[in-house]
């Protein structure tokens, strides 16, 4: 997974002609020369889950899926080997944009992550009726808000005459242009608190697969406990938070994405071995609030993740199409694989239903492929968080930047130890900072822009439909964060 204010890039993609004020791959406030744009990638944490924020670092003539940043916040990017795999042709790779297509994949490629693997133990805890309806539910809502953002956007554009799309092409970029700087201000703190739950689920996954390995070929007692695994991890994510280039743990992450399907595979074959006992689990379980609603959201509520996407793409008009598509068909897999592995696992079911595997190299090295999956995302996720947090504290030389990294990682741990369950972390995260971003922020944007709009034309761009709809999103999306602390 993957998540700014300018629109340039500090690894990758494309750049405008404008200045940063701070640091952008060894250069303070200078220009950067336009760079071609290949098929994008996606992650952010949340996995994220979102584990499939990214994007696309064109190496000759091979893009690599991976995350970049934008001027100190993540900026989350459609997988260039799903795009590059959807029939695209030459010429369309040559210009560096993407069919409708290409597209779709990428959307899926933006949800579909490491927080797939929380979903089993979701449908078993929030009931098979209630999750199902959620899943439906959020992703026509979350559509709905895409449309409200890209509608804010435009109208924005249109009444600023002097700005040009191609300056607005990032999530962060467009809070800034719909909101002001204390909007966009908003949205960074918000994004920093989301890869910072994000670090603390990472942390979570790996120490709940690493123990069932451990338990298997009967490592130390110490090693078997979840609590443990998780500060024993912590040492090695320390050393990836030093990273400051991140080239090689995004060549790693495409084989993570492919690890994301395998793992997916051999869970729902597993699943399938034991009988299925439909009365074995509930239908519905309105008190898990943050199973049923905050695993779906933390997959679903992608929003940051998509305007690069749309801007890549060779005819814009056609993302909502492609973005509806993508979700369809992943609300379909989701479906299956949740509703499946909690049917075949039953009550027991682990909050990540890869730890159900047992035994076997193959096993083994799809929960290794996993981890590696895992821990090439975190530097590229937290890097936006940290650079956020440097150029706040005026900038920091690397020893006082690491000290800060360490304490962060620390700090994530003991969030993760506190909440040693990898769902409720996901739903967590999901149900607050991503309902913010993807429920709240959209509808707020929209409200903004209208006032202006109306003030300027007396023609407001808020259709007699969105006034009645909106208000209702904006009010679900504080239930939702309510009831999720809450529950959690």
């Amino acid at each position: 997974t993957t998540t700014t204010t300018t629109t340039m890039p500090t690894c990758s993609g494309t750049s405008a002609p404008r200045a940063l004020p701070f640091p952008a791959c060894g250069g303070a406030g200078r220009r950067a020369r336009p760079l071609r744009r290949n098929a994008l990638a996606a992650r952010a944490l949340r996995g994220a889950s979102k584990t499939s924020f990214g994007c696309v670092r064109d190496l000759g003539k091979k893009a690599v899926a991976g995350r970049c940043e934008k001027n100190g916040v993540l900026v989350s990017r459609a997988a260039a080997d799903g795009a590059m795999g959807s029939g695209q042709s030459q010429s369309e790779l040559a210009d560096g944009k993407i069919t409708e297509s290409a597209a779709v994949a990428s959307v899926m490629k933006a949800i579909m992550g490491a927080g797939c693997f929380a979903l089993p133990w979701a449908f078993a805890n929030g009931g098979l009726a209630l999750t199902t309806g959620s899943m439906f539910f959020m992703a026509l809502v979350c559509l709905k808000t895409l449309g409200y953002m890209f509608k804010a956007r435009d109208a924005a554009l249109d009444l600023d005459g002097g700005k040009k799309l191609s300056d607005y092409e990032n999530y962060v970029d467009i809070s800034e242009l719909t909101l002001g700087g204390k909007g966009s201000l908003a949205v960074r703190i918000i994004m920093c608190l989301t890869c910072f739950g994000v670090c603390s689920a990472y942390l979570v996954f790996l120490s709940s697969t690493m123990v069932t390995i451990a338990s298997g070929y009967s490592w130390p007692a110490a090693l078997q406990n979840e609590k443990t695994m998780i500060y024993v991890m912590s040492p090695l994510m320390i050393l990836l938070a030093f990273l400051r280039s991140v080239s090689a743990a995004s060549l790693i992450s495409i084989f993570g994405n492919v690890s994301v399907v395998v793992g997916m595979a051999f869970v729902l074959a597993d699943a399938l071995k034991n009988p299925v006992i439909m009365s074995s689990l509930p239908m519905a379980v309105p008190t898990a609030f943050s199973a049923y609603v905050g695993s779906v959201a933390f997959l679903f509520l992608v929003h940051f993740a998509l305007p690069d996407i749309e801007a890549n793409m060779r005819k814009r008009k056609d993302f909502m199409g492609a973005a509806g598509k993508g979700y369809a068909f992943c609300v379909l897999i989701c479906l299956a694989f949740g509703s499946v592995g909690a049917l075949g696992y039953g009550p027991q079911v682990k909050s990540v239903a890869i730890a159900m595997l047992e035994g076997g190299v193959v096993a083994v090295t799809v929960k290794l492929l996993l981890c590696a999956n895992v821990l090439a995302t975190f530097p590229l996720i937290v890097r936006s968080s940290f650079t956020t947090i440097e150029s706040a504290l005026g900038g920091l030389t690397t020893g006082p930047s690491n000290l800060m990294r360490t304490l962060y990682v620390l700090a994530a741990a003991f969030c993760a130890a506190s909440i040693p369950s990898f769902g409720k972390l996901v739903g967590l995260v999901g149900g607050v900072a991503c309902t913010a971003l993807g429920m709240t922020v959209p509808v707020i944007m929209l409200y903004s822009v209208n006032r202006k709009v109306t003030k300027g034309s007396g023609k407001p761009i808020m259709t007699a439909f969105d006034k009645v709809f909106s208000p209702l999103i904006l009010v679900l999306s504080a239930i939702v964060m309510a009831l999720v602390i809450i529950t959690s």
